[in-house]
């Protein structure tokens, strides 16, 4: 973080210093005590946690903002404590301050597919000018957030945030820490019903991107050719929006898009220019990653024909529609990053693409779906899914997901040619006849089963090292 004054924070409490004196400079902000060290300021939002007495005088310069003074100025002198009434409005008030000492370009992403790449888009291109703070992979949301912001320190010249949404008001509480004024829309799909409970709450929930977005000064990316996005009005934002997609009147329009060895190829229409756009990775979902990317750094200031060139070389991310080579010379197509319908469709349709011949798919149940009536019917769907991609072999994997086998049998598929299975060893078994140089194996499979120890030596098994 920024290195702060304390007399420069306290009035920024509005509590009162019970204990301490001088000025200390503070290099770092905590909520845990047990994350203190030399020149730290703790927030005692967690004010049951555990504290470490040796930690604590170790780390000597502390200041301590807090409800309970009493549980602090047993450890000695050295410790400066500011009391206040409300230390969860004493936090916030803090988080909005620091928040404003930011003046750099600062990037929301939401979408219910597809958040993750963009945002490695986003910070690959920007990283050719700025140091660039993001998100972690996909470890975002609650208190998380508090080390992303302060993160931004004086060395940083942009952000690139990734805002999930498990509950109602999640995005809010990424719009409290970071007030991007650039935000992306991606997708809106059907998906976290264990949270939203029902599709039109989730939709909702990612509309709550628009709270509070400058009208003026914001930007607005979103995907014109989304039908859920279609039923969110943000007429309100008419001025500062940025439409991307393959339909006429997109700002950011691609066309003739194809595909290689290498990625997708495909033509990017702005403001009366073109531009030639190569993308590793498959699916045409990726072209809605790739020119969202570069709508956002062009926001951001980046010209389009630098963002474009940039991302000919990004890096195709892991467990993001990887290839592999499989046993027998199988091909192995693992996206077990995460399982949602949109994604499952997406990779569907890309196995349908690349494979001439046997097609296999091994498809599980989506955590976050839960188990209602809207999670079978989009369990049903997927099996319509399976049904197009016209499989050879269908695996289906989770009691949850049982819907998608029975679902594709019912649409005509051999029943013969599915199975249902909770265990790699038996997955296994049954893939053992089919690994061969003409088969292509699809694997969209939750991490939650993947790190179980037989589905880690099903993958040791069919992956050839």
């Amino acid at each position: 973080m920024k290195a702060l004054y304390l007399k420069e924070i306290i009035p920024i409490f509005r509590g009162v210093l019970v204990q301490g004196e001088g000025n200390p400079l503070i290099k770092n902000a905590v909520t845990k005590p047990s994350k203190v060290g030399p020149n730290t300021l703790l927030i005692d939002l967690y004010t049951k946690s555990k504290i470490d007495s040796a930690l604590l005088r170790k780390s000597m310069p502390v200041v301590v903002v807090t409800e309970k003074p009493k549980d602090f100025t047993r450890y000695g002198d050295g410790i400066t404590i500011i009391k206040v009434d409300d230390i969860e409005y004493a936090y916030w008030r803090f988080i909005d301050y620091y928040r404003s000492l930011l003046d750099i370009p600062i990037i929301g992403i939401t979408g219910t597919a597809g958040k993750t790449t963009t945002k490695e888009m986003i910070k690959y291109i920007l990283e050719k000018r700025y140091k660039v703070q993001a998100t972690y992979k996909s470890f975002n949301g609650g208190h998380r957030s508090h080390r992303y912001l302060l993160g931004i320190d004086e060395n940083i010249g942009a952000a690139v945030i990734e805002m999930g949404v498990d509950y109602p008001g999640d995005i809010l509480d990424y719009l409290k820490y970071f007030r991007p004024k650039i935000r992306v829309l991606l997708n809106i799909d059907v998906y976290h019903l264990v949270g939203c409970k029902t599709p039109e709450r989730y939709l909702e929930a990612k509309s709550e991107i628009l709270h509070d977005l400058d009208p003026v000064n914001g930007t607005l990316i979103i995907n014109a050719d989304d039908q859920n996005i279609k039923k969110i009005d943000v007429s309100k934002f008419s001025s500062i929006t940025q439409y991307i997609g393959c339909s006429e009147g997109c700002h950011f329009r691609a066309e003739n898009v194809t595909a290689d060895a290498k990625g997708i190829l495909f033509t990017l229409h702005h403001q009366n220019q073109t531009y030639p756009v190569s993308v590793p990775g498959s699916g045409k979902h990726n072209v809605y990653n790739a020119l969202a990317a570069i709508a956002a750094a062009w926001s951001a200031g980046v010209e389009i024909k630098e963002a474009c060139e940039t991302l000919s070389t990004f890096k195709h991310m892991i467990e993001h529609l990887e290839f592999k080579n499989g046993l027998g010379g199988a091909t192995i197509i693992d996206d077990t990053w995460n399982v949602t319908p949109i994604s499952m469709s997406s990779a569907l349709r890309v196995l349908d693409e690349v494979s001439l011949n046997r097609k296999i798919a091994l498809l599980g149940f989506m955590p976050q779906l839960g188990d209602g009536e809207f999670a079978q019917q989009e369990y049903a769907r997927m099996g319509g899914k399976a049904v197009d991609a016209k499989l050879d072999l269908l695996i289906v994997v989770g009691d949850q997901a049982k819907k998608i086998g029975s679902r594709a049998i019912e649409l005509g598929m051999d029943p013969s040619k599915v199975f249902f299975s909770n265990d790699g060893n038996e997955i296994f078994q049954i893939l053992q006849p089919y690994l061969k140089q003409d088969s292509t194996i699809l694997i969209k499979i939750p991490h939650r089963v993947m790190i179980q120890d037989s589905f880690k030596e099903l993958m040791t098994k069919i992956i050839e090292s």
